[in-house]
Order: C-alpha cells, then sequence, then structure tokens
C-alpha cells in the first residue's frame, strides 16, 4: 500500500530486545505500536479530565464556595396517633 509522505511521517523508536513488542510478528508490530500510542495519548487525556474533576470535588468537600442553589425538599411523616391507637 502506497502511502502518501505527507501525510504520514516517520519515528524512529528503540527498544529493549525483550520488550512485549517483539512479541508480534514483524508484520504487526507498527500497527500495534501505533494502536498503543494512541491509546496511551486517549488515557493520558481522559486522566487529565478525571483529575479537573476530582480538583472540583475535593474543592466542594474542603467547603470552599458551593455554587449550587437546588432546593431539596423537606419530608415530613404525619402520623395519626388517635387512628392507630384504636386499632
Amino acid at each position: 500500500m502506497a502511502r502518501n509522505k505527507t501525510k504520514y511521517r516517520r519515528l524512529e523508536l528503540r527498544l529493549p530486545a525483550d520488550h512485549p513488542l517483539f512479541n508480534y510478528p514483524s508484520g504487526q508490530r507498527a500497527a500495534r505500536a501505533r494502536e498503543l500510542i494512541d491509546t496511551a495519548i486517549r488515557l493520558e487525556e481522559r486522566l487529565s479530565e478525571i483529575e479537573r474533576q476530582l480538583a472540583g470535588i475535593a474543592q466542594k468537600l474542603t467547603g470552599e464556595a458551593c455554587t449550587s442553589t437546588r432546593k431539596v425538599p423537606k419530608k415530613t411523616l404525619e402520623f395519626d396517633v388517635d387512628a392507630f391507637m384504636n386499632l
């Protein structure tokens, strides 16, 4: 498959001879390495988002400015003592 050289760039990567990537057949290593790199980048982005969310949660837990204005309805339980006593 011919590739457009302007679309792809080459990356030389040196790994130890016993690296797990070398467990794949030689024709599959580049694709697997590319897949693993893409996965690592997505994971890094997702972890950054989780850290941002955790910082917000920690800020709320430490009592710093809570901006929620949601009203929680107060639940009341009515109990008829006279009706209970007449059972």
